[in-house]
């Protein structure tokens, strides 16, 4: 390793580590951001460090998912990086998004720092947001890795219990941060919790039948994880929270179409047994093509079910059948008619998760 790249490392102590309550070990890995900020405020840089800041762990996760969605490897990391560094610029693609970066710097630093110096008071604040929703029993052990490029905001790859964070999206807002790592650590709860479930009784359910439960799986995933994220009423202080909180509002707005979008592609998914289009139905309900819609009927029905069961429910389903969720908010619907604010599934609807959560007990 080049020795002044090194010493630079060693300095920034770029990889911080720290236990945030007993069961939750999180080691917060600023490492590639750190190096990826030293080099483009630079003008020439050499193969070597280009090679040693392509090799670290979290450039690695950032490689990864730029490949999968781009195509872009390693070899486009390192070509656009030095291309950015030494020229200033770069004139064709730029799939790991080096352009953004390079505006964002001072930002980027800015928050940086504030981890580096209030990494205690950070993990403090992030596990009273989590704490509610976790099973005291659980041991989970985590790696936050933040970083310095691509077009994700915050993702997972793979089995590794790592979520990433893309530092040049957040225009140096701390307090935004906390509620993005909060929703995204809460996704490596629910992982870790649910390979403690009892093992599901159905032995090769139909591609309907599991397409439809992974529907559903993910409607309590992302409902879940954006209340423990909740931008709701959150004081916006820079134009990524200015984002977010009118994206809480305008699905407030139409939270009632929401959950008319989601039942509609839940009967087609489970009624249309020749058709094997789970990728599609997904992207409607969970990506940014329609808004991520179906994460805010997850956190109406959160809200729901904690307005009526409390908390301590929310955190039983980490380690249940996740399918239960919605089961339980369908008997909160029926239990509370009079309250005109809860937004009611139709009979079909309710006759689907019967019959999934009767095959994946073994009754079916």
């Amino acid at each position: 390793m080049d020795r002044k790249l090194l010493a630079m490392m060693l300095f920034l102590l770029a990889s911080i580590t720290g236990y945030a309550a007993t069961g939750l070990h999180i080691e917060v890995d600023l490492e590639s951001a750190k190096t990826n900020v030293y080099l483009l405020e630079r003008h020439s840089v050499t193969d070597k460090q280009l090679n040693e800041a392509a090799g670290l762990y979290g450039n690695q996760q950032l490689i990864a998912k730029v490949k999968s969605y781009s195509g872009a490897g390693r070899d486009v990391f390192i070509s656009t990086l030095k291309e950015m560094i030494t020229t200033g610029k770069i004139m064709g693609d730029d799939p790991y998004n080096w352009r953004g970066v390079k505006v964002a710097l001072p930002e980027i630093s800015s928050l940086l720092r504030d981890i580096s110096q209030n990494k205690a008071a950070m993990l403090k604040d992030i596990m009273t947001m989590l704490a509610p929703y976790t099973p005291a029993t659980l041991d989970v052990s985590v790696k936050a890795c933040f970083l310095a490029g691509g077009g994700a905001l915050g993702f997972t790859m793979g089995k590794e219990a790592t979520f990433n964070v893309a530092l040049q999206k957040l225009n140096g807002d701390i307090d935004a941060t906390k509620l993005l790592v909060a929703h995204e650590l809460y996704h490596i709860v629910q992982d870790a919790g649910q390979k403690k479930r009892m093992p599901l009784a159905w032995e090769k359910p139909a591609y309907y039948q599991e397409a439809s439960a992974a529907l559903l799986e993910n409607l309590w995933s992302e409902g879940t994880a954006n209340l423990v994220g909740d931008f709701a009423g959150f004081k916006a202080n820079s134009p990524f929270a200015r984002d977010q909180v009118a994206e809480w509002q305008k699905n407030a707005d139409r939270r009632r179409e929401n959950f008319t979008l989601f039942e509609a592609i839940l009967y087609k998914c489970y009624s249309d047994t020749t058709t094997e289009r789970y990728e599609q139905y997904y992207n409607v309900c969970f990506t940014t093509a329609y808004d991520e819609s179906s994460y805010f009927v997850g956190y109406e029905m959160a809200k729901a079910i904690q307005k009526y069961r409390g908390k301590e429910a929310l955190a039983t389903f980490v380690t249940a059948d996740p399918i239960t969720f919605i089961k339980t908010y369908l008997d909160i619907c029926h239990e509370n008619a009079e309250d005109k604010k809860l937004v009611r599934f139709d009979a079909a609807t309710e006759a689907i998760v019967e019959r999934l959560l009767k095959l994946r007990s073994g009754k079916g």
